[in-house]
């Protein structure tokens, strides 16, 4: 796996060995692939495709519209992720989180390394109220469980060791 930055300092996002793009750039670009929507939509039993369609574009504009304000307006991830888990309080040490706007269906998952450090290990569009109902969010609980234990084989565990990992991976 490869670290890849998205806004220095504070947003990262991975991509998995033989993969061409982050999780973040290849969700982005399949959430606004109107053919992929439409096979998602058949292959899920929706009965209006064309309604579902339309309502996923929506999102992924409302998702696209946030991460440009995270990054225009104090960089606060924050707001944006909360724990993967609703009974998670505080900081835990390498929490899972989930990015979500009310009334979207769009999921991003991933790993809070410290304070305000965010590391996106893949998304989902969300078809069921557990993740482990559906095959999609449940493949994707998997990789962010994969993503976390990869981060503490290799010492990841907050900022210092974060960076420190960052800039061996560069050299």
């Amino acid at each position: 796996m490869i670290i890849d930055s998205i806004f220095v300092g504070y947003l990262y996002a991975l991509r998995y060995d033989g993969e061409a793009d982050n999780e973040l750039d290849r969700l982005l670009h399949q959430w606004n692939n109107v053919r992929y929507l439409k096979l998602f939509a058949q292959k899920n039993k929706i009965r209006d495709i064309e309604t579902f369609v339309k309502a996923r574009l929506d999102d992924i504009e409302d998702m696209e519209d946030t991460i440009d304000e995270i990054d225009q307006d104090n960089k606060n991830l924050k707001l944006f992720f909360q724990p993967l888990y609703n009974e998670e309080t505080g900081l835990t040490t390498l929490s899972l989180q989930k990015a979500k706007r009310k009334n979207n269906k769009l999921r991003f998952y991933a790993i809070r390394i410290d304070d305000n450090l965010f590391l996106i290990t893949g998304g989902a569009i969300k078809m069921s109220l557990e993740m482990k109902d559906h095959t999609l969010t449940k493949k994707e609980l998997s990789k962010i469980y994969h993503a976390k234990a990869w981060l503490q084989d290799n010492g990841i565990f907050d900022n210092d060791s974060f960076f420190e990992f960052i800039n061996e991976q560069n050299d």
